[in-house]
């Protein structure tokens, strides 16, 4: 199993975007990172805005696997990042929102933070971090996979009322110093390590640790697909492809990208 060999993370303070930097040079092993963008990125062109000094994001470039399992890169993002928050020296409680969206739970939300999920144990969730994949030129063969975290956001600092931080997450003290830096290995290796499975063969493996940690599948959904239409149902499965499976009233349908919403029980169901 070849993992990826990582070069020496190109810091910044502030950058227009992490994405966009490592376009520049996408060669297989870099990593940029800054703890400000004033241009990030999100999917479907969104603009993700963040206070200086408050977030972390990075962009680290990776080869391109097999056609059939590229579906998978984005998640595997979204999966390190929470095998890396959930392993640090600040473990935090973290899931994964299909696609790649992670979530952490929400200890005392405040008048600014609307839960983007409440879970059947009463647990209630905001969205921590973010991952944008980017194709680059067809000679370079690689991908750029960009994370974006919300590190020290207070209360009134969150880009969206649905988002948190980790600063958060922990109860609302301050990171202690040097908790970016030490994140960034842990997700670098975890990130390096589930890649090198979808590159040998081993997407199953990569699939079934994604399943223990997505709390979409189960739930009521409904799927806002990028042709504008809605599709209403339960998150059943994320089959081989990554793609979310949901059960409806037309039978089951098969989303491979598109903005999921979980659907809050009215009061008095189940």
């Amino acid at each position: 199993m070849t993992v990826v060999r990582w070069a020496a993370p190109e810091r910044h303070e502030s950058i227009g975007s992490t994405n966009t930097e490592a376009l520049r040079d996408p060669r297989p092993g870099r990593v940029v990172v800054a703890d400000h963008q004033t241009g990030g990125l999100g999917r479907r062109g969104r603009r993700w805005e963040s206070p200086p000094g408050r977030g972390l994001a990075v962009s680290a470039v990776v080869p391109v696997v097999a056609p059939e399992v590229m579906g998978w890169l984005p998640l595997a993002a979204g999966l390190a990042l929470v095998r890396a928050l959930a392993g640090s020296r600040w473990p935090v409680p973290v899931a994964l929102k299909w696609p790649n969206d992670v979530l952490a739970v929400l200890r005392a939300p405040s008048p600014h933070q609307d839960p983007v999920l409440t879970t059947g144990d009463g647990r209630d969730w905001g969205k921590v971090a973010g991952i944008l994949a980017q194709v680059a030129d067809a000679r370079a063969g690689t991908v750029i996979l960009g994370a974006g975290l919300n590190v020290d956001h207070g209360p009134d600092e969150l880009p969206v009322p649905t988002a948190t931080s980790w600063r958060l997450a922990r109860g609302g003290a301050p990171l202690p110093p040097g908790a970016r830096e030490d994140l960034l290995p842990l997700y670098l290796h975890h990130l390096g390590s589930l890649h090198a499975r979808l590159a040998g063969g081993a997407a199953g493996a990569v699939r079934t640790a994604y399943l223990q940690r997505c709390v979409t599948v189960g739930l009521p959904v409904v799927v806002h697909r990028p042709d504008g239409g809605r599709t209403g149902g339960t998150a059943v499965d994320v089959d081989a492809d990554g793609a979310l499976v949901v059960e409806g009233p037309a039978g089951r349908t098969v989303h491979h990208a598109g903005d999921v919403a979980h659907v809050r029980p009215a009061p008095g169901d189940g």
